[in-house]
Order: structure tokens, then sequence, then C-alpha cells
């Protein structure tokens, strides 16, 4: 497995078929810009624990696997596990016993464009493109519960929730059930860039209240 560390983050802008909440535009001046989207099945009554890998997947144009991990992917992903607990998520460390997974995945240069929703995406050719069978061996495909189209281009951040509670797991789709995608310029300024890309996950669960469980 290689192992980077994550430097500089830049995302650009998907385009959604499907109504999506946009962030405010005045509170995110030279911030990040943070798209989300959830799945109609999306039932937070369901969940209550989650597992996060510890490294971020890279996704370019290397033949092999190569995960980010430590460093600044680290401060990413504790920002998605801090966001987590806060929604009243408990994280375990068993992905075989969670009920949902969260996968990051960072793609650093690419020009492909998905289609429609019953298209494959491109990442999932990708070398170890988060299989399905990471999250179980019974999972043998990826199904997202609403239309959707996008671009990407280098330099990209998506993060998904997965849902791994299905009742028959016996050759089942794994549902994406919710989605990020940050963008926005670069400064030039590493730790700058990054603490802006850790505000642009905060801002992606703000404006996701619907993942929040009722105390």
């Amino acid at each position: 497995m290689c192992k980077r560390n994550l430097v500089i983050l830049l995302a650009v802008f998907p385009i959604f078929t499907s109504c999506q909440k946009d962030p405010n535009w005045e509170d995110m001046d030279n911030e990040y810009i943070v798209f989300t989207h959830k799945s109609e099945i999306l039932n937070i009554d369901g969940y209550q624990s989650f597992f996060i890998p510890d490294s971020i997947l890279l996704i370019g144009d290397k033949e092999d696997a190569v995960y980010l991990k430590g460093g600044n992917a680290d401060k990413i992903i504790t920002a998605v596990v801090g966001n987590m607990e806060k929604a009243g998520y408990v994280r375990i460390m068993n992905k075989e016993e969670a009920d949902i997974g969260m996968q990051l995945s960072y793609i650093s240069s690419t020009k492909y464009l998905t289609g429609y929703v019953s298209s494959p995406y491109w990442w999932w050719g990708y070398p170890a493109y988060w299989d399905p069978f990471y999250w179980g061996v019974y999972w043998n495909s990826w199904w997202y519960g609403y239309p959707i189209s996008y671009s990407y281009s280098e330099n990209s951040l998506l993060g998904e929730m997965v849902d791994l509670k299905s009742s028959d797991k016996e050759n089942a789709k794994l549902s994406v059930i919710w989605n990020m995608y940050i963008n926005g310029s670069i400064s030039g300024y590493n730790n700058y860039d990054v603490n802006r890309m850790v505000r642009g996950v905060d801002q992606a669960f703000e404006q996701s209240n619907y993942l929040f469980k009722q105390n």
C-alpha cells in the first residue's frame, strides 16, 4: 500500500440533476463551496454506529492504489469523525458491526464525466476504489438512491456515506445514502487550504441537518 501526505485539496463544481441545499454564499466568502445530497431511503433512526478508514483513497493516473494517510489527511478524517459524533452516531473500529460506512476519496487527476445514475461511474473502475467487498464479502455493486450527474477535474474531494445494514446482503448492492462535494480556489498556502477544507466538511454537515439524530 502506498501512502502519502495529503497536500492541497481543491474541488470543482458538481452539477446535479435534482434539488439540493446550497450553502449560504455570503457566509462562504473565501471558503470552499460545499454541495451535499441525500438518498430518499435515508432513515437516520435506523443507524447508530459508523466506521471510517484511517486513510483517504487517492484517485489519479496511477495503476496501483494510493492511499493518503497521516498529516493533513488525518485532519480531514478527524473533521468527519467529529461531525458524525456530534450528529449522534458512535464510531466503532470494527466495520463488520457498523451501520454506516464513511469513505473519502481525493481525485488528483481526471477529465472524466459521469452520465446517468444507471451508468457505471468512472471511478468504479479505478484500482481499489472502495470496492463494495471492502465493506463485506456479500456486497457486489453500488447503488445511488437518486438521479445524479456531475463532472470532476483534478483536485476534488468526494465523501460518501454507505448503508451497511441491508437485511439481505447476499449479492446486494451497497447503497450510497449521502454525498458531499467540496470546491474552491487554491491560495497556495497548504495549511490555510487544508483548514478551509476542514471548515468545508463542517459546512457539509451543517447544511445537512437531516443527518442529526434527535436526543
